[in-house]
């Protein structure tokens, strides 16, 4: 019951946060891309250029998304929805921490302390907890960076020390009763299947293994059972990393020099008048000064980590008191520690540190974005509003002191609701994509895409603000993408660019904006160049490289008026030259599709296989690399339903053995 009522006002913060989801369209904001139909490209895979950050997450979209289809169902609510769920989820969890550290039943004393004496009061204990740990500027941020995936492993984070650190009180009331909800093979089930489940992306991982081990070592259970879990975990956990530990290697550790040029532009960022320590400490400090709600820009930063400070300052004497219960010892110091290693990140020694540390040693590259590991103090975060509710319930009634806490976390980011509402608009995507991706899936040959960059800026989504390019995510072809990313402010001389993993990729682009013969980029592989007419952004002397395209088959015709701002095209002339260099293949009012003459002008009967040779050259990943790959992913999601399965079937277990 006590996990419903937690769960419900979850959703409540939930569909306050997330309600522009609920318009019809697709979530396109900064990182965050879905699509109609994502591919299973070697992108999704992590074989491409780029360094496999979204491993196993495209996959497991890309198969979702065919599977819904498949049913009838509408594709597009599904990102939004699993962020609502990993959001219900991260309440739920912060609820069951809080029970877990006050005690199992309402009244039981922590350190000495009564807790209350009232059912009720236990509500209330955690309606602070619950509402803080999905409202607050951690979260809020990284939903307006479209990491949407990661709060699956801010979610598992939480989750831990309500699995794998016991304490007394609940070591008394379950004392004699395996079989129960408490019971140690349904904690090890379910914690295996929450690292799973963060496995969605790299990153997440690695938060989750970390707050598993802490979890474990500060435990109060016995050897065997510790051991026990220690080994279950260790093997999920291994098992849920092969989708991008294999993809890196089968392709051959892409990225690993770049990554370090990013360690400084990824630091975490000092907000108006609390610096970096103390922007961390309000658990906010992203990188990116646009995907911060406005409030957290202003003097009010100052205000809110004023009141938060109060907070922990209520909650103090309780935390100390209280530091032998396992929930406590394992969350609170990790929040000190992992605060003062990320402020410290951000100097300039910790940077020249990390960017050591990310060349030298494979797969750090992972540690580049420090202010993710911030999710790390939000348990911490959500038993000090506890705490402090029932410091101030001494002195006030226990609802108004729930309630005056409660007030304090959503004063954290006052605006989250508008802000998130402003920006996440999902939109409709345009016709032209689907007819681009009738010409080019499925057959060979790869794709630049102009302007050239990996971010698009156009009217038609997000009222402008930078959007991933959504093409690798829905065209089935090998898309080379740079991975060049401008971080800084609004001159170029504040501006900073982080170097991407595609050096092959890199090489055609900068031949395409000098304006290249077409055969140049032709012998590197490039048959398809589609131009997102719409969008802002460097086109170079790309016109010289498409100059003289005719146009081909029912597109003809088709070409409108660019939007305001957007670089005009290549002229199209109205008659098909057999010897032109290049072919426009579709055109309307938001893309041009050009496709380049095959290496050595083959005819056109003979196009495709021509094509096949030079892509099978190019390509950075086997047939049978792409296949150990996906079953990699395969085994993922077998361990993340095996997981589950067992879950449900030690907790049905638990209940028949009550009920006889």
């Amino acid at each position: 019951m006590d996990a419903l009522i937690d769960g419900i006002v979850g959703l409540v913060v939930t569909a306050l946060l997330l309600a522009g989801l609920a318009r019809p369209g697709f979530p396109l904001l900064r990182d965050w891309v879905a699509t109609p139909s994502p591919p299973l490209s070697d992108a999704a895979l992590g074989l491409g250029e780029s360094a496999a950050r979204a491993v196993p997450q495209d996959v497991a979209l890309a198969w979702a998304s065919r599977a819904l289809a498949g049913v009838g169902l509408p594709v597009w609510p599904l990102t939004g929805l699993l962020t609502a769920v990993f959001c219900v989820w991260l309440a739920v969890a912060a609820g069951a921490l809080v029970r877990q550290t006050f005690g199992v039943r309402s009244g039981a004393s922590v350190g000495g302390a009564s807790v209350g004496g009232v059912a009720g009061a236990a509500v209330w204990l955690r309606l602070p907890a619950v509402v803080g740990a999905v409202w607050n500027p951690f979260v809020v941020e990284r939903l307006l960076q479209g990491h949407w995936s990661l709060l699956a492993g801010v979610a598992a984070v939480m989750t831990m020390p309500v699995l794998l650190a016991r304490g007394p009180a609940e070591g008394a009331a379950r004392a004699g009763d395996e079989a129960a909800v408490g019971s140690g093979h349904l904690r090890i089930a379910l914690a295996c299947a929450a690292l799973a489940a963060a496995g969605l992306t790299p990153t997440g991982w690695v938060l989750v293994v970390i707050a598993a081990a802490v979890a474990l070592a500060c435990a109060d259970a016995p050897g065997v059972r510790r051991v026990r879990a220690a080994v279950a975990l260790t093997v999920t956990a291994a098992l849920t990393a092969l989708p991008w530990l294999l993809a890196t290697a089968l392709a051959g550790g892409q990225g690993a020099g770049p990554e370090a040029g990013g360690v400084a532009a990824f630091a975490a960022r000092a907000e108006p008048g609390i610096g970096t320590l103390g922007s961390v400490v309000a658990l906010g400090g992203i990188w990116n000064s646009e995907a911060v709600p406005p409030s957290r820009g202003t003097w009010w930063a100052v205000l809110a980590l004023v009141l938060l400070l109060v907070v922990w300052a209520l909650a103090a004497r309780g935390l100390w008191r209280s530091r032998h219960i396992p929930t406590v010892r394992s969350t609170v110091p990790t929040a000190i520690v992992v605060w003062l290693l990320v402020a410290l990140a951000a100097t300039a020694p910790g940077v020249a540190v990390l960017e050591s540390l990310v060349v030298s040693v494979p797969g750090a590259g992972l540690l580049r974005d420090t202010q993710k590991f911030v999710a790390l103090a939000l348990p911490a975060t959500v038993l000090a509003s506890a705490f402090a509710t029932r410091a101030l319930a001494s002195r006030l009634r226990p609802v108004c002191a729930a309630v005056a806490v409660t007030a304090i976390a959503l004063a954290a980011v006052p605006d989250a609701p508008r802000a998130l509402w402003d920006q996440l608009r999902p939109v409709t995507f345009g016709p032209g994509w689907a007819e681009v991706a009738a010409i080019v899936d499925g057959r060979p040959g790869d794709m630049l895409v102009l302007p050239a960059g990996s971010f698009r800026s156009t009217p038609l989504w997000s009222e402008g603000r930078a959007v991933l390019d959504p093409a690798p995510r829905l065209l089935d072809v090998r898309v080379l993408v740079p991975g060049d990313l401008v971080v800084g402010g609004d001159s170029s001389a504040d501006q900073t660019t982080v170097p991407g993993e595609g050096d092959r990729a890199r090489r055609a682009v900068e031949a395409l904006l000098r304006g290249e013969e077409p055969q140049v980029l032709a012998e590197m592989g490039v048959r398809w160049v589609l131009d997102e007419r719409t969008s802002a952004g460097p086109r170079g002397e790309s016109a010289r490289t498409l100059q003289n395209a005719p146009e081909q088959g029912a597109a003809a015709g088709q070409e409108g008026t660019p939007e305001q701002g957007a670089a005009a095209p290549p002229e199209t002339p109205t008659t098909t030259t057999p010897t032109a260099p290049t072919t426009t293949r579709f055109s309307d009012p938001e893309l041009i599709l050009y496709e380049l003459p095959p290496p050595g002008g083959a005819e056109s009967a003979s196009i495709d296989s021509a094509w096949a040779g030079t892509t099978a050259a190019t390509s950075t990943a086997s047939g049978a690399a792409r296949g150990v790959v996906l079953v990699a992913h395969a085994l993922w999601l077998l361990v993340l339903a095996g997981s589950l399965a067992l879950a449900t079937a030690s907790a049905r277990s638990g209940r028949v053995d009550r009920d006889t």
